[in-house]
């Protein structure tokens, strides 16, 4: 990989590149990513898919300046084409160019590892996904943890897993447990989701959690304390990730080395029963706490810490991450001198801040303990003894403010449930209706947050810059977005200046992000979605790849009716000109021609059908009639078979003529037709034959006749 200098601050747009949308880790990193960015003045711009398949498409190439990459490392040396910088998410390092940022990994799973041979546990089982980097280096870390305590790396069973999510893995621990039933005492789980799907496996096969066999996970994702049992798991700051990910970034942009080149983020042991210990996550140990004289300010920072967790920095040295933890701690002083307390709902709107960043609630109690904690110390020194009722009451009132906080974070989760219910609905609609196909492709979204959302379809050619994408349907707030439909843009160019500027990237969720509409067969186009994450973890983009799939359907659908459609209009075309051309050769193939005085020739070419037979007959005695003619011979040598039905019209037509005088014979009979005519025991009664037209010529013609 080329280095050299960088300088791309001409673009204020951070791409992201992440095939995988829908997990609530992923979703938060997103979240600290755009915060950090926006903090920066850059916009984000999230593309599906891995560095090889984003750079293939080229879509939102040229908006880019610089890319960090989730996970996957493949072909990302072709997406920094232009000296454009990357850093790696998580993913393995590359060289000097592309910084990585990651979790701790080693340190942590050591951690879990001692954590369970400390409840006395042996038969330890390591499982992860096979392919990828973090999962395999925590594999790593496991062996070495087991065999500092002298125990056997035997069930580290990473080479088992091919997936890291909770139906894959409980699916396929579900396998190996029906293979070798209890084999281990515990389990070390490379992310929380494989944690619970085994967790979901133990129990549906009769063991016990933690009785049987104990369960520790990674990464601590929300639904993490809501399983049955909570789950043991090492806390990742997955903001944080993405934060320092993107400040990794900036510096390359601004021309600068970057400062680490590869940055770890420490994590934190989270103890819950799945392990056999409902000890909660400890508070920021006495050394760390400073001893500044600014006791609220330490109550802050103290508050944050046990949000944020061991990751955030010492006091002195950033903002903090819930700067509203200060109303609390001024309550606290106010408590102590008699000053005005801040009224129940200056502290919920503190609190609702707190648990949009962390809704755990062991989290949320360590927040109050630490609050109880120096109020207690404060009390120790307070001169006036009605102070402790003072502080009582506030203590009360934070209480009862963190808990209505929340009820309503939870009831916002709730009704975004209820709003993606309805958007299924609604894309189950659009698969099988053709009118909302038709009339609003994207209406499926008004029960979504949202905000602003594109469809852009392939042109069939390219223009002067290269492939292009016709802009097919759009739907935001403002109503004069709708004047980009039939717009073409570039795909390197694209999304358009109006759509990144409607993502509103003043606010936590205005970040655009482009998802293929595409199967194996097709790329039909773009998906453009902004304006997400503004409630909970269900709202955020959990729901994308089922959208995505049912989206992709409808596509398959429409394309299906439209050939069929077309199908159905060419055998319609095809069929009426079969019509015609049954019509010309029904007047073609029965003409009556005078060959001799007395005598008419009829050719007869194609098969003969029922309505044919009716056309001859009624050519034949129309001729013989208006000719007077005595003798009709039927020329057969245009008929490629004679079977029952055309024998039968035949006889059918002599025996007709003879009514009017006149005899029919037949002409052209060849040695096949003869043979065949035998076979069907064909009898032509009063109907002579005769095998050329020159022969039957000759005998009419000769004397005597």
């Amino acid at each position: 990989m080329s280095t050299g200098p960088v300088n791309q601050r001409a673009s204020n747009v951070i791409g992201v590149a992440s095939a995988a949308f829908d997990n609530s880790f992923n979703c938060a990193a997103f979240a600290g990513m755009h915060r950090a960015a926006r903090e920066r003045g850059y916009q984000l711009l999230l593309s599906c898919g891995s560095p090889r398949s984003v750079h293939g498409r080229g879509v939102g190439l040229q908006q880019v300046a610089g890319w960090i990459t989730m996970y996957i490392t493949d072909g990302l040396e072709e997406l920094l084409s232009g000296w454009k910088p990357a850093v790696i998410f998580c993913g393995p390092a590359l060289g000097a160019r592309c910084p990585v940022v990651r979790a701790e990994n080693r340190d942590s799973i050591r951690r879990l590892v001692d954590h369970l041979v400390g409840l006395g546990h042996r038969r330890i089982a390591y499982i992860g996904k096979s392919s990828s980097d973090d999962f395999v280096e925590r594999g790593e870390a496991f062996d070495e943890a087991m065999r500092a305590h002298g125990l056997d790396t035997d069930l580290n069973l990473l080479s088992y897993f091919d997936e890291c999510t909770i139906w894959y893995t409980e699916h396929r621990f579900r396998t190996l447990l029906e293979r070798d039933g209890k084999l281990c005492d515990a389990i070390v789980a490379g992310n929380d989701e494989m944690a619970i799907g085994a967790l979901n496996a133990i129990r549906a096969h009769g063991y016990r959690v933690p009785d049987d066999i104990a369960v520790v996970g990674f990464d601590d994702i929300s639904i993490a304390q809501h399983c049955d049992p909570p789950l043991t798991t090492m806390r990742q700051n997955p903001e944080l990730l993405g934060r320092v990910a993107v400040e990794r970034l900036i510096e390359q942009i601004d021309g600068r080395a970057p400062s680490q080149l590869v940055t770890r983020v420490p994590a934190e042991l989270v103890v819950r029963r799945s392990c056999g210990s409902a000890r909660g996550a400890a508070g920021p140990p006495p050394s760390e706490l400073g001893q500044r004289g600014d006791w609220q300010g330490e109550l802050s920072w103290r508050m944050n810490r046990a949000l944020e967790g061991p990751a955030l920095a010492s006091p002195d040295e950033a903002p903090l991450i819930w700067p509203e933890a200060e109303v609390i701690a001024r309550g606290v002083g106010a408590a102590l001198t008699g000053a005005e307390l801040p009224d129940l709902a200056a502290l919920e709107r503190a609190f609702a801040a707190a648990v949009a960043r962390n809704d755990r609630v062991e989290t949320l109690l360590a927040v109050l303990e630490q609050v109880e904690k120096t109020a207690a110390r404060q009390l120790a020194g307070a001169p006036a003894p009605e102070a402790a009722g003072r502080m009582e009451a506030f203590l009360n009132s934070a209480r009862l403010a963190q808990q209505r906080a929340l009820m309503a974070w939870e009831r916002r989760g709730v009704r975004s449930l209820e709003r993606l219910v309805r958007a299924n609905m609604d894309m189950s609609g659009l698969l099988t209706s053709t009118q909302i196909w038709s009339d609003d492709r994207l209406g499926w979204l008004r029960h979504t947050t949202v905000r602003v959302a594109c469809i852009a379809l392939w042109a069939k050619d390219a223009g002067r810059g290269g492939p292009e994408l016709i802009i097919d349907a759009v739907r935001a707030d403002d109503p004069g977005l709708a004047a980009l439909v039939g717009d073409r843009c570039e795909a390197a160019l694209f999304p358009p200046p109006e759509l990144m500027e409607a993502a509103s990237p003043d606010e936590p969720s205005g970040y655009l992000v482009m998802v293929p509409i595409a199967n194996e067969q097709r790329d039909w186009g773009t998906l453009v979605l902004g304006g997400l994450h503004t409630e909970s973890f269900t709202d955020n983009l959990q729901p994308l790849a089922m959208w995505l799939s049912l989206l992709v359907a409808a596509f398959e659908r429409h394309d299906m009716e439209a050939a069929l459609h077309a199908e159905r209009d060419m055998l319609a075309a095809a069929y009426e000109r079969e019509r015609a051309l049954s019509s010309t050769v029904r007047e073609l193939g029965c003409p009556v021609i005078p060959l001799l005085p007395g005598v008419l020739l009829i050719s007869l070419i194609g098969a003969i059908d029922a309505a044919r037979a009716g056309q001859i007959l009624e050519a034949v005695l129309a001729g013989v009639a208006r000719e007077g003619a005595r003798w009709v011979l039927l020329d057969l040598t245009g008929v490629p078979l004679v079977d029952e039905a055309t024998a039968g019209a035949l006889v059918q037509t002599a025996q007709a003529t003879r009514l009017l005088g006149a005899r029919v014979s037949l002409v052209g009979v060849g040695p096949r037709m003869a043979q065949s005519m035998v076979e069907l025991g064909i009898e032509l009664q009063g109907i002579s034959i005769f095998q050329s037209l020159a022969a039957a010529i000759s005998r009419l013609t000769r004397p005597g006749r």
